[in-house]
Formats: structure tokens, C-alpha cells, sequence
């Protein structure tokens, strides 16, 4: 890094601690009130699907005459129709996303297992191993207990990311300032 670039670091750190620290709070909201954190994912899920299909809507309107006209148009329609019916029905919805995470998860474990057997020879394959075994454990266990786990897993999962994104949001910012300038101490 050059001086300047390490100047105009070091000036601009206070942004991603002060996010960093909201995004902590949040995940531990979440965490702390993993249905209502469920419900407000269900519902942002919702309406995105809802302004997404209404953009492809417009774009294949405003574009008839070129090629894919038919396809973005009904893409669109399909969005909307989803969002509707999502937001029609939270709680079916909720069910239907952890439903879907659950899969997600366990089809994500098997692959992974199966890559690291296909790069075993590399160092540090048994990262990957390890990443695929805790993802079909974790599949298995949102799938077991579905749909009860509809009330939380959505929430809580959330909650912990937002919450990891935070600390690093706030940790890579002072680690910045403390190799930008060896006298401040963190």
C-alpha cells in the first residue's frame, strides 16, 4: 500500500465499524427473537420477489420487439405470481423456505464431500471433507425436525451471519489501523 492509500484507509475506518456494529446488533436481534427474525426474512424475501418481477415486466414490455421477449416476460410474471402468493401466506411461506434451505444445505454437503475426495491430493482437502460432513449433518437436522424448525432456522441462521459479518465488518478495519500506524494500539 502507498502512503496515500494507507491515508485515505486509515481516515475512512470509522464507516465499517460503525456498520460492523449495527450488523452485530442485528444478528444478535435475530438470534435473541429467531421467529420474528423468520418472519421479517420471509416478508424482505417476499416483496424482492415481487419488485423483481415487476422490473422483468416492465424491461420485457419496454423491449417487445428484441429477441427473449417471451422469456423475460413470463420470468417476470412467474416472480410476481411467487412473491403474491409468499406474501399471501407468511407462515406457509417460512415453512416453504426452510423446506428448501434444508435441501439446499444437504445436496450442498454431498457435493462438497464428493469435491474433496476429487482434490484429496491438495493440501487442506480435509477442510472441504470437514465443510461437506457438518453441511449434511446440518441438512439432516433442519430436514428432521421440519417443520418445526420453520420457527427458527431462518432467524437464527441469519442472525449468525449478520453477526459474523459484523466482527469481521469491525475487526478488518482495526487490524487496518494497526499495521497503517504501529503506535495505535487495538
Amino acid at each position: 500500500m502507498t502512503s496515500e492509500n494507507l491515508r485515505e484507509t486509515r481516515t475512512n475506518l470509522g464507516w465499517p465499524i460503525v456498520l460492523g456494529i449495527l450488523m452485530v446488533l442485528l444478528g444478535i436481534a435475530a438470534i435473541a427473537e429467531p421467529f420474528i427474525a423468520t418472519i421479517a426474512i420471509t416478508i424482505v424475501f417476499s416483496w424482492t420477489l415481487i419488485i423483481a418481477g415487476i422490473v422483468r415486466v416492465i424491461h420485457a414490455l419496454q423491449s417487445w420487439r428484441k429477441r427473449g421477449f417471451w422469456v423475460t416476460l413470463l420470468v417476470g410474471i412467474l416472480y410476481l405470481i411467487t412473491g403474491i402468493l409468499l406474501i399471501s401466506n407468511i407462515f406457509g411461506a417460512a415453512l416453504s423456505l426452510t423446506l428448501a434451505f434444508g435441501i439446499v444445505i444437504f445436496v450442498e454437503g454431498i457435493l462438497e464431500v464428493i469435491a474433496a475426495f476429487q482434490i484429496r491430493r491438495d493440501p487442506n482437502w480435509g477442510w472441504v471433507l470437514f465443510s461437506g460432513f457438518m453441511a449434511i449433518i446440518l441438512g439432516i437436522l433442519i430436514l428432521y425436525q421440519w417443520p418445526v424448525s420453520a420457527v427458527w432456522v431462518l432467524g437464527v441462521f441469519t442472525g449468525i451471519n449478520f453477526l459474523l459479518t459484523g466482527i469481521w465488518m469491525i475487526a478488518l478495519p482495526l487490524s487496518i489501523r494497526r499495521v497503517s500506524n504501529p503506535r495505535v494500539r487495538v
